[in-house]
């Protein structure tokens, strides 16, 4: 069974480092959407080590079947 990804922030392949002086040791099995946002906040240069993936909010729609 193929499991989609559900999330947002997909890093690139490897381990990275985010914030200046700490070690490199984020990847996609360790961060989570909202410490990924919260440290592309923070660190703004560190975007491009994530995988642009396409907008999920445009494609969403809630439970009465109605994409409003």
């Amino acid at each position: 069974m193929i499991l989609m990804n559900k999330k947002k922030y997909i890093l690139k392949p490897g381990k990275h480092q985010f914030a200046p002086g700490s070690a490199a040791v984020h990847d996609n099995d360790s961060l989570t959407d909202k410490e990924a946002a919260w440290y592309i906040k923070r660190y703004p240069h560190i975007k491009s080590l994530f995988v642009q993936l396409p907008n999920r909010s445009s494609t969403k729609q809630n439970k009465t079947g109605e994409g409003k």
